[in-house]
């Protein structure tokens, strides 16, 4: 009992020795992130466009702002989360949501300035869906509308002279606006059909937008029932 409570004092003793503490958090109105992740993230490229995590949460707290009251979802942080949007680092996939609160970042995207952040935050909002190429839609539709930054994969132009390049795809037309999740299509890692579909998704939610407005596209978007819904 003596020899364990020696090595228990020497053990707490060692641990200031070892540089070991806790991780910094620096939180916005609704994010967060992590001094180590932000450290992950900002380490691709030493001339980075944030010279403070804050800055970062300062512009990810107002695209939720913006986004929200745009779709109608102004109630989103109170009623559907408790939580802030936390922000983690990925080397190797592209950025996405990981969790119900969790947003990972390609640290590359980022250090080039075109990490699609206002996208990825739209997901979360619209996280419940139907239909998943309307959820990539709206979400890619929005990054224009509100992103300060262009990201992929349209790279800032207009989403339906891109489509044309793939409206003899019928893999990925098939799937345009239809219910559920396209599972026999690869869309975990970057290639045609993740490229293929966010773009035909984006063009048709952006024809459903400037066709009829943003509230009839969210009864849309919420309906159990998408065929009677269009």
């Amino acid at each position: 009992m003596k020899r364990m409570v020696a090595l228990l004092l020497l053990f707490g003793l060692l641990i200031p020795l070892t540089g070991v503490s806790a991780d910094q958090f620096h939180t916005g109105r609704y994010t967060l992130v992590r001094e180590s992740e932000w450290e992950l993230l900002t380490s691709y490229d030493e001339v980075n466009r944030y010279q403070h995590p804050q800055e970062f949460l300062d512009i990810a707290d107002n695209y939720i702002e913006e986004i929200t009251v745009y779709l109608g979802r102004e109630d989103w942080f109170t009623n559907l989360y408790h939580e802030r949007i936390e922000f983690i680092a990925t080397a190797a996939l592209p950025s996405r949501p990981t969790a119900s609160h969790i947003i990972a970042l390609n640290r590359h995207r980022l250090g080039l300035d075109n990490a699609p952040v206002a996208r990825e935050i739209t997901s979360l909002i619209v996280r419940s869906y139907n239909s998943y190429t309307l959820k990539i839609g709206i979400s890619a539709a929005m990054q224009d509308r509100f992103g300060t930054n262009i990201a992929p994969y349209n790279w800032g132009q207009d989403p339906h002279i891109l489509a044309r390049q793939h409206t003899d795809q019928e893999q990925y037309l098939q799937e345009v606006g239809a219910p559920g999740w396209p599972r026999h299509l690869d869309l975990y890692y970057p290639g045609d059909d993740r490229e293929g579909l966010f773009v035909l998704s984006q063009s048709f939610v952006e024809f459903l937008l400037e066709e009829f407005g943003v509230e009839a596209f969210m009864e849309v978007y919420d309906s159990p029932d998408l065929e009677g819904a269009y």
